[in-house]
Parts: structure tokens; C-alpha cells; sequence
């Protein structure tokens, strides 16, 4: 009874205190907002992983290939702020979430994001500034409307910036209807497709085969080793239950079906990678979870395994073979749900081990 009452005494102040910070840090950022002045050419990059990745990283890489006059900065996770080269040079670097990076955002007069994550400290954004919202899954199967997301902060952060925002990008009319559908009734929509995935379609692009190179030796992977990246979603309880291919029985398929020797890239999503610190692999298994560039693991593969990422349908460019493992699959349904039926993905559907 006593140690009841002490957790759930730290809880109550705990509470209370991150309800008078957030109070605070709103007063603050309303503030630094109301005193700052819109900067002409300055452009703000924010995905949700904190990482130089995903369609803003091609955006920046496409601005600095024009030498844009434009001054550009992106918001990092501590981790990458500290790794080397982790930006290319001609651009400017600050923490996410630090009070640096408020200063940048009430000043930038573009605002280039991946996903909603920042608008959890509902930064004042004005009217002069242009919010450009990238996303970050190509006909993704699994639902994030307010109906099917259980993140309740995470829903009042998408309706805030889906009121800021003023255009998105898509790549279909399937990714129309989820921006109209959800949190961006009114937004602009650019068809501009995703940048990112250049790489996957422009196959004389003598970028891609250099990227995969360069990885491959970083990597430690023989020249004439296949590779197969397993990169499953995350669940709403950050369980790893769910994430149990056998390594052996799937080298062991692989080299009767496709022929040769592999490896697997093991990639967990970013929002439990932090979780997955300590997990022990199997020989053969790479993790490349802290690997900030998805798109440049798929160059490297030759064959895609997930579960319910939207990656995979950017994979389907490179005209590579893809499968689903997905042993929760009626949970998932029940619990997330999904845009369209799994079964009419052209990947072929496993629930266990020895079905994959």
C-alpha cells in the first residue's frame, strides 16, 4: 500500500509539473513568436525520426544542387547533432526541440515537414510562413486518422498543423483522399510525387549504384552476398513479440528460391529503436535500425520484408521482389486498421515463420 501511494504520489506532481511547464513553454514560444521577424530566405527541415532522411533531405539536396539562395537549416535529434557529416556542407544544424530550433522556426519563412511531430508544442506558426507538408509513406496501408490513432496528442498536433498548413505533396489520387480525409481538408496538393524516391526510379542515376556500394562496404557485406531488408512498423505498445522471423529458416528459403548467400538488414522503426538497444541477433543479421536513410538500404536489397510499412510500396520501383509477415495481422486490423485489404497488395501474405 505504501509504495502504491508513493508511485501514484510521484505521478500527481510529475503531472502537475509537466502541465505548468507546457503552460510555461507555451507562454514562451507565443512570445519568441510575437517578437520575430519572418527571414526572407531561410527554410526549416523537421522529420518525425530527427534524422537527415526522407523527402526533405532530397528537397535540401535538390536546393543545394541548384545553389538556391536560400538559407537552410534542419532540426536533428542529440544523436545526429553529434554525429560527423551527418548534414551535407551549406547547411546549418540545430537540436530538435531546443529553444535554438524555436528561434529558427518562428523566423523561417518556408517550413518543410514530414509528419506533425513538431506541432506538439502548437508553435505559433503566421501567416507569412508556409508550412509544406512532405509526409512520409507512399500508399500507406495502415490508418492515422483521428477515428483509427489511439495517440491523442499525436491527433491534436495533426489538426493544429493541418489548419497551418499550406500545401502537401502526394502521389496519387490514393494519397489525395488521406490528406482530404484526415487532417488536411483544405491544404493545396501538390502532384508532385515524393522526392526520395528519384533514387528508386531513375536507375541511370549513377548516384544510386555509388550510394550502394559505399554502403555495402560500410556495411561489412561480400560482393557476392544478397541481401534482404526486414523493416517492420511499430506497434502502439512498442512490443517486440511481434517481430520474430527466424533468420535461419528464412537464409535457408531464400537460397532455394532465389539461390545464393545472404544477410539480413534488421531496421525497426524509428519511434522504437531506442527500445531496441541490447536485442541480441543471430549471426548473418545486420541491425541497421540507427541507419538514418531507408531509401538507401532498399538500393542495397534484393529482396523486402515487412509488415504493414509503407516502405514497401516505394520498394515496388525497383522492381524487386517484396513479402508481408504480419503475425498480428487480425489485431492489427482491430486495432489500427487498414486503408485497403492486405490481401490485394501484390506481396504474397505470411502469418508464421514456416509460411514465410
Amino acid at each position: 500500500r505504501i509504495i502504491a501511494e508513493n508511485q501514484f504520489s510521484r505521478y500527481f506532481w510529475r503531472t502537475v509539473f509537466d502541465k505548468i511547464d507546457n503552460a510555461l513553454g507555451q507562454v514562451a514560444r507565443n512570445r519568441l513568436s510575437r517578437t520575430s521577424q519572418t527571414q526572407r530566405n531561410k527554410v526549416l527541415f523537421i522529420t518525425f525520426q530527427g534524422d537527415y532522411t526522407c523527402n526533405p533531405k532530397y528537397v535540401t539536396e535538390e536546393l543545394l544542387r541548384r545553389h538556391a539562395d536560400v538559407d537552410i537549416v534542419w532540426a536533428l535529434s542529440r544523436q545526429s547533432i553529434q554525429t560527423p557529416d551527418a548534414v551535407p556542407d551549406g547547411v546549418r544544424r540545430v537540436e530538435l526541440n531546443s529553444y535554438a530550433m524555436m528561434r529558427e522556426l518562428v523566423t523561417a519563412r518556408v517550413i518543410v515537414c514530414n509528419s506533425v511531430e513538431f506541432e506538439k508544442l502548437r508553435v505559433p506558426i503566421r501567416k507569412d510562413q508556409i508550412i509544406i507538408q512532405t509526409w512520409h509513406g507512399s500508399l500507406g496501408i495502415k490508418r492515422f486518422d483521428r477515428e483509427h490513432n489511439s495517440g491523442w496528442v499525436w491527433v491534436k498536433a495533426a489538426d493544429y498543423c493541418g489548419k497551418m498548413t499550406r500545401y502537401c505533396i502526394s502521389n496519387s489520387t490514393f494519397e489525395d483522399e488521406v490528406y482530404r480525409g484526415s487532417f488536411w481538408p483544405q491544404a493545396e496538393l501538390l502532384h508532385y510525387g515524393h522526392p526520395r524516391n528519384d533514387l528508386l526510379i531513375n536507375k541511370t542515376d549513377p548516384r544510386a549504384a555509388k550510394l550502394a556500394e559505399a554502403l555495402r562496404q560500410r556495411l561489412g557485406i561480400a560482393a557476392d552476398t544478397k541481401v534482404a531488408l526486414y523493416a517492420p512498423t511499430f506497434r502502439d505498445a512498442h512490443g517486440f513479440s511481434c517481430y520474430d522471423v527466424h533468420p535461419e529458416l528464412l537464409f535457408d528459403a531464400l537460397h532455394e528460391r532465389f539461390g545464393g548467400n545472404w544477410v539480413l538488414l534488421l531496421r525497426y522503426h524509428p519511434s522504437i529503436r531506442e527500445h531496441s538497444v541490447g536485442v541480441q541477433h543471430t549471426q548473418g543479421v545486420i541491425d541497421v535500425s540507427q541507419y538514418p536513410d531507408i531509401q538507401e538500404l532498399m538500393l542495397l536489397s534484393d529482396v523486402a520484408i515487412t509488415d504493414y510499412s509503407s516502405w514497401i510500396y516505394d520498394f515496388l520501383l525497383t522492381g524487386r521482389p517484396g513479402f508481408i509477415y504480419a503475425a498480428d495481422k487480425e489485431k492489427y486490423d482491430n486495432e489500427r486498421g487498414f486503408y485497403f485489404p492486405l490481401e490485394s497488395t501484390p506481396f504474397p501474405i505470411a502469418t508464421d515463420n514456416a509460411e514465410l
